[in-house]
């Protein structure tokens, strides 16, 4: 009911000049007010207690398009703001009607925090002007002196511009967090693939057999990454690399770090660059490295960096080595094949005529002895001698001369052919027979014994007992210890007591006998021991060598499935070594060795790094002499001997001496690092071939090696 007597209140009241009781509470102060309301620009209008407006001021005629003189006295104040009539918020003030605010400004309204009971609210009129606008309007009730409510004003601001740009900047805004979230779930999108990338990659990475990293262009070539792979390879940590600038370089091995280094210099033209060096992981020892390199210039806004990638191929060195070597064996091995193969082709050419040329000089020999009386008897005095200028005397002596040669040289031609083709004959069609090896020496010494011991003093024989028997050709493998023999004793100046040892052993190691023939003769060079087994090839020349009887050799211990080895040093004496297997199905695989004595560790697997086939003795104190003796014996293929001076229970002097006097032959290398042991004063001890001080370099060693020759298998 209140509120129909609101709306009643509102829509009565009709226009008049000036209301009684309007008069009675304003006419005091309507000047005053008129001066002050009236000239605001903010637009405002004031209703009594009847709800009949007092006021409408210049401003609120232009907001509204309503004229003052139209509304003043009336309760149409709505029709600023709205179609119909209903109460404004000046109207629900001035009848105490707060509870109703919420009711006819739901959400639009809030409690003034400056004049106390007053209200303000937001709104939007579709009424005012074209498109509606929006207001912000403040509304008091007014009081008399005794407090009581006798009006309202009403204040009310256009905010159309600021809220429609708060609209735009609102619509601008969600628009932005659209584009934002869009641009987020596209961004988070990457983010996973590139994650997703990452996690590949770097699973990629990690199983990879490679460490990958980057660094700085700068002299230290600063490392700034690496790879989690580096510590499977190296046994360090990432953090390693990356903390310490000099950490890499420090730990390349000091015979590389200078060529290393340089190298690393002209990168930045090169733009790519490959390294091989060694490189000192965790447990001390060295490890051969590949390091790959390449130079990043993005621009020039950018500084320039290097990515790399470092794989460890000491594996890789050490096959590459064996396949040099083992490619060395090939290569000797076919050119003997070849050289085989044209022996047979040529043995099987001159053959024919040679047999030719012999039939026919004993013809000649028959025909000459025939014709020789006839001469004798009839034309001993016939005039043509004279005439021709020749005796008969001198041709009957001059033609057996030549006669005589002529059997000689076709004998020895004969000898080389039988020569040739047995170095190119491999004869399997003829059945191999048990053959004890001990029967074989003897039957030896027996055919060249007398011969052997007019020039050696001292022939020492050491023979296992129970040797096995090997599958072969009993005269075959006589003939090459034959041949072996007197080539030992035709090497043994005449001025020197001649010793020659011949051995024979079973290799269960390697299940073969081992048959040695060392002589202490004049040796020989490097140079000779590369051709040492090629037909034609003899140092006796002179003394009417064919060159024929180690290559024939050769052939025959090949055709039992055999090696022959022989090492030699000049001034000392050789040792020709056959391995004859005990079952022909399987190879012997045999090559010269390098034995290394020391207890450190890691300066072993530099010297395996650096080799083909070290075989390492890493020294105890429960060691002797003894131990390491045997240890030579039961490895012949050894040739070269390299031991630390001090070691833990055994002198390394003392060593060298019973490795000369046991291995004549061997190279024997000592080192140390310090400088007093590695003088000997006050004994007399074998003097070991080369004396090292430690550290040296591998190179030096390679060098010394390489000048020494190695036993050729």
């Amino acid at each position: 009911m209140k509120e129909e007597s609101l709306q009643k209140k509102v829509k009565s009241h009709p226009k008049r000049t000036e209301s009684v009781w309007a008069k009675e509470v304003f006419s005091s102060g309507q000047q005053s007010l008129q001066s002050i309301i009236g000239s605001s620009p903010i637009p405002a209008f004031i209703i009594g207690r009847d709800h009949l407006i007092i006021y409408w001021n210049k401003a609120l005629e232009e907001l509204s398009g309503i004229k003052a003189k139209e509304v003043v006295g009336t309760g149409q104040q709505w029709r600023a703001f709205y179609k119909t009539a209903r109460p404004c918020m000046a109207d629900l003030l001035v009848d105490k009607y707060h509870k109703k605010i919420p009711q006819w400004y739901p959400g639009k309204y809030i409690k003034s925090t400056l004049i106390k009971g007053a209200y303000e609210a937001t709104d939007f009129f579709p009424e005012l002007g074209k498109r509606g606008k929006w207001l912000r309007f403040t509304t008091a009730v007014i009081r008399n002196s005794k407090g009581s409510v006798i009006g309202a004003v009403e204040t009310l601001e256009d905010i159309t511009q600021a809220k429609r740009a708060e609209e735009v900047l609102l619509k601008t805004h969600e628009d932005l967090e659209i584009k934002v979230r869009e641009r987020t779930r596209k961004l988070t999108q990457a983010n996973k693939a590139l994650k997703e990338t990452t996690d590949q990659l770097s699973l990629i990475l990690e199983f990879l057999p490679i460490v990958s990293y980057a660094c700085h262009t700068d002299e230290n070539a600063t490392i700034t990454f690496v790879s989690n792979r580096v510590k499977e390879i190296t046994g360090y940590t990432p953090a390693q690399f990356t903390g310490n600038h000099f950490f890499w370089q420090e730990h390349i091995h000091p015979e590389d770090k200078e060529t290393v280094l340089a190298k690393l210099q002209l990168a930045t033209k090169k733009r790519i660059q490959q390294l091989e060096y060694r490189f000192q992981v965790a447990d001390g020892s060295y490890r051969w490295i590949s390091d790959h390199r390449r130079l990043i210039n993005p621009g020039k806004q950018t500084r320039s960096y290097m990515v790399g990638a470092w794989q460890d191929i000491t594996e890789d060195k050490k096959i590459r080595q064996e396949g040099e070597f083992r490619l060395q064996q090939m290569i000797q091995s076919h050119k003997l094949k070849a050289l085989g193969e044209v022996v047979a082709g040529v043995a099987h050419e001159i053959n024919n005529p040679v047999s030719f040329i012999a039939n026919n000089i004993t013809m000649l020999e028959e025909m000459w002895n025939a014709v020789e009386p006839i001469l004798a008897s009839d034309g001993a005095s016939h005039p043509d001698w004279s005439d021709k200028g020749i005796g008969y005397v001198e041709v009957c002596t001059n033609m057996k001369e030549i006669i005589d040669e002529f059997k000689i040289a076709s004998q020895r031609i004969k000898r080389v052919v039988s020569g040739l083709k047995e170095f190119a004959r491999t004869d399997e069609t003829v059945e191999k027979k048990p053959v004890k090896i001990e029967e074989v020496i003897r039957g030896v010494m027996i055919i060249v014994g007398a011969q052997v011991r007019k020039t050696v003093s001292r022939v020492d024989i050491y023979v296992d007992s129970d040797l096995p028997p090997v599958q072969g050709h009993f005269q075959k493998i006589e003939q090459v210890i034959a041949n072996l023999l007197i080539n030992a004793h035709q090497a043994i100046p005449r001025d020197r007591k001649g010793r020659i040892i011949i051995t024979a052993r079973n290799m269960e190691r390697l299940n073969a006998i081992l048959i040695e023939i060392e002589d202490n003769g004049s040796g020989m060079k490097k140079e000779v021991l590369d051709h040492v087994f090629e037909p034609f090839f003899t140092t006796r020349r002179d003394l009417e060598g064919t060159g024929l009887g180690l290559s024939i050799s050769y052939g025959l211990i090949k055709e039992h499935h055999g090696i022959i080895g022989v090492l030699s040093r000049p001034g000392i004496g050789t040792r020709f070594s056959i391995y004859l297997p005990l079952d022909s199905r399987t190879p012997i695989m045999i090559r010269p060795a390098i034995l290394c004595c020391d207890t450190d560790a890691s300066f072993l697997n530099e010297i395996k790094m650096s080799f083909v086939d070290v075989l390492d003795w890493q020294g105890s104190p429960e060691d002797t002499c003894e131990d390491i003796i045997a240890y030579l014996e039961a490895h012949p293929e050894i040739d070269i001997f390299i031991s630390e001076i001090n070691l833990p229970s055994i002198d390394g002097w003392a060593l060298a001496a019973k490795v000369k006097e046991r291995f004549p032959l061997m190279c024997v290398i000592l080192y140390s690092s310090d400088s007093k042991i590695m003088k000997r004063e006050g004994e007399e001890a074998a003097t070991p071939d080369y004396l090292l001080k430690k550290p040296f370099s591998m190179s030096q060693l390679q060098n010394i090696i390489r000048e020494t020759g190695r036993q050729k298998l």
